[in-house]
């Protein structure tokens, strides 16, 4: 296993203990992080990144339950349970997603991270009346998907 990977569960084990110092353990100085929201170019904006987000969240903690990794490149799927005041009703929250790796072998260090996961079942199925509408739309789509 990768020392990078081992670094990058530990960091994300509790999101919101994160460290600057850590995240500069995990991350290269020129590493790109994408998300279905967010792209960030640097090792500051990624520290910056992390500071911003865990103020809008009340609890965020991730479980690893796969990694795959061959020649500087890992794949990790994860459970993550957060907490945010405006939606689920405050509750915790659950959602799976993974990430893509790219890591510099000569630092040991992430220069390319990927989450990819469902937008829709982070936040707009969260969100009272929105929720509704989205969790309408699929159930459409389902049972017009079984029909063929």
């Amino acid at each position: 296993m990768s020392a990078a990977i081992e670094r990058l569960k530990l960091l994300y084990t509790d999101f919101l203990a994160a460290d600057p110092a850590a995240i500069a353990s995990v991350y290269a100085h020129d590493v790109v992080f994408r998300d279905p929201v967010h792209e960030v170019r640097g090792l500051e904006a990624m520290q910056q990144y992390f500071a911003g987000v865990s103020q809008n969240l009340q609890e965020c903690r991730f479980q690893f339950d796969f990694d795959a990794h061959q020649q500087g490149r890992g794949t990790l799927w994860w459970m993550m349970e957060y907490r945010h005041p405006r939606l689920g009703g405050g509750k915790l929250l659950k959602l799976r997603g993974a990430s893509l790796l790219e890591i510099d072998q000569a630092s040991d260090r992430v220069v390319r991270h990927e989450d990819v996961y469902d937008l829709g079942a982070m936040v707009y199925e969260q969100v009272p009346l929105l929720g509704s509408v989205v969790r309408s739309v699929k159930r459409r789509l389902a049972d017009n998907g079984s029909a063929s």
